[in-house]
Formats: C-alpha cells, sequence, structure tokens
C-alpha cells in the first residue's frame, strides 16, 4: 500500500474537509476523493460516513486513524534514523527545484557557490512544481525553488512556510527562423483568423501553461493560434520551436545562447513577454545543517539571494 494513502487520511481526519485537505497535500479534490477511496477498498470497509452532510468517520475509521497515525510515526521515526546514521546527513542540503530553474538558475547559483561548500555537497531533485511541493511540505527537502506571478497561485503554506524572491524571469515568445529570410522568424504573433499561428503549449495543468493560457485569453493580447503540441518541459518544447514546429513562451535564461546566436528570434515584442519571480522557500525555524555547512534556514536563503544578485 502507498504511504501517501494514510497521510492523505490522516490529513483528511485532521482538516475534516475534502476541499482543504486536497489543497493541502497538493492535489484535485477529485483525485483527492479516489484515494480515500482506493485506501477504503485496501481495508475492505468504508471508514468515511458519506451519508452525512457533515464530515464524520465511521467506528472503523475512527479505529483506523489511531493506527494510521502510529504507522506514520513509526516510519517517520525510522527514517529519520536511517539518515541520522548516514556518515554524511550533516554535511547534505536538499534542494527541489522546478526543471527549467534546475536547468540554468541553480546551475549559475552552484557555480558561484562551489567554493564556499567545503567538504559538503547539495542533492538536487528536479521536479514539477506539484512534486516540489510536495517534497517540500513534508520536509523531505530542505528548500524549494520554484517560479511565482500573479497569475498563478502555488499550492504552499505561506504560514508555515517562508520565502524570499531570489531572481526574476521572463517567459518570452518564440520562434525558428524563417526559412526564406533566416534573420526574421518564421511565425509571428498575433496570427489572423485564417491564417493562425502554429503553437506548441504547456500542459494546462503547469505554471507556464496557466501563465501563457491567461495572457492568449486577455483581451489587450488579441491572437490567433493553432495549438499543435503539448508538453510539461521547457527544454522539450525549446527543441520543438527549433524544429521549426510552431512558436512557444520560453524561458528568457533558457534561451540566451540562440537569441544571440540568431538559431531562434522573438516571434512578438515585450507586450507579449511574461514575468516570472523565482522563489526559494525554506523552513523558518529549523537549522537542518551541521559544522561548518551548518546555516540557519534564513541565512542560506540570503546568501543565495547575494549570490545571484552579482
Amino acid at each position: 500500500m502507498d504511504i501517501k494513502l494514510l497521510e492523505d487520511f490522516v490529513c483528511l481526519v485532521k482538516l475534516q474537509s475534502f476541499t482543504d485537505a486536497a489543497r493541502e497535500r497538493s492535489i484535485t479534490q477529485s483525485a483527492f476523493s479516489r484515494r480515500i477511496k482506493t485506501l477504503e477498498e485496501w481495508l475492505g470497509t468504508q471508514i468515511i460516513n458519506r451519508e452525512n452532510n457533515l464530515f464524520e468517520l465511521t467506528p472503523q475509521g475512527k479505529l483506523f486513524v489511531q493506527e494510521a497515525k502510529s504507522i506514520l510515526e513509526h516510519l517517520y521515526s525510522a527514517r529519520k534514523s536511517v539518515r541520522e546514521a548516514d556518515p554524511f546527513s550533516n554535511k547534505k542540503i536538499t534542494i527541489a527545484a522546478q526543471h527549467s530553474i534546475a536547468q540554468t538558475l541553480f546551475i549559475n547559483w552552484a557555480k558561484q557557490l562551489e567554493g564556499s561548500l567545503n567538504s559538503g555537497y547539495i542533492r538536487l531533485s528536479s521536479e514539477k512544481l506539484k512534486d516540489c511541493v510536495q517534497l517540500f511540505s513534508k520536509g523531505e527537502v530542505d528548500y524549494m525553488l520554484c517560479f511565482s506571478n500573479n497569475i498563478v497561485s502555488l499550492p504552499v503554506n505561506e504560514k508555515k512556510f517562508y520565502y524570499i524572491t531570489v531572481g526574476k524571469e521572463k517567459l518570452i515568445p518564440i520562434s525558428a527562423p524563417s526559412i526564406k529570410n533566416p534573420k526574421e522568424a518564421a511565425f509571428t504573433l498575433p496570427g489572423s483568423a485564417k491564417n493562425p499561428v502554429p503553437f506548441i503549449d504547456y500542459t494546462h495543468g503547469s505554471s507556464f501553461g496557466q501563465a501563457v493560457n491567461q495572457i492568449i485569453q486577455d483581451k489587450k493580447h488579441c491572437c490567433f493560434l493553432s495549438r499543435r503540441y503539448e508538453n510539461d518541459f521547457s527544454h522539450i518544447i525549446k527543441s520543438m520551436v527549433i524544429e521549426n514546429l510552431g512558436l512557444a513562451w520560453l524561458p528568457k535564461s533558457l534561451i540566451t545562447s540562440e537569441l544571440e546566436s540568431g538559431r531562434l528570434h522573438r516571434a512578438g515584442d515585450e507586450q507579449w513577454d511574461i514575468e516570472f519571480d523565482i522563489r526559494l522557500y525554506y523552513h523558518a525555524s529549523e537549522s537542518i545543517h551541521a559544522k561548518d555547512v551548518l546555516k540557519t534556514s534564513f541565512e542560506m536563503a540570503q546568501e543565495v539571494k547575494q549570490l545571484l544578485s552579482k
């Protein structure tokens, strides 16, 4: 059985709301409900009373929640003991970062930080946003690097966790060069109703996908696009753009050299750009490193901000 099912159930009992629990667990309410149903199927009995409008456990649920809490406590304790037995655990910094940040900003930051690591090391998990949030919220990583703007809401409890803004990023519309005139873009915004522009999009649930869809739907930015492909990852979309399959919004830091060399061109002016903050989330109350590598979360955050501002 997946341990996440136990964590879901304990979270549901604590919040007594499917909506709030799904938000806390960073998944949709329908997916969360299915996971609780899966747990009930595994147990072979109903643990939630669905005949009552108010949240209520069945007698079996009341019995099982105590067992679930005990199982999780033992598992977490065992994990902590094993990690503490690792001779390198006090020298390790763990970070979850969205893929695009891991490929660009993190690499630049790591180069600047290299001299101060001494005998310590960094373990980087490069994930989708929802996976980064889960890793960070469950305490499996010390820090989280992610994109944020006024369009995209992050499923992070900001009463429990803190952040600082350590950088900026822009999504800009990009196209391969025109075959007839390599100094111009093959595809440009806004297109027309008769000739919509081939478009490579992010998946709708991703932070970039939400932001791009918002600007497309904005009445100030009337455009005509024909969605051809969809993918989660900027580097894959970049490869498709280079192959002249359509235009796409790409992180500026990911395509700097291609813009300079003329391998890629802007497909629209700055009114089409989408700005993002890059946030570093940290656990405010925990001091998680030891000896020379040891820093409080706030000190680490400030160091990252200073390095990235150079």
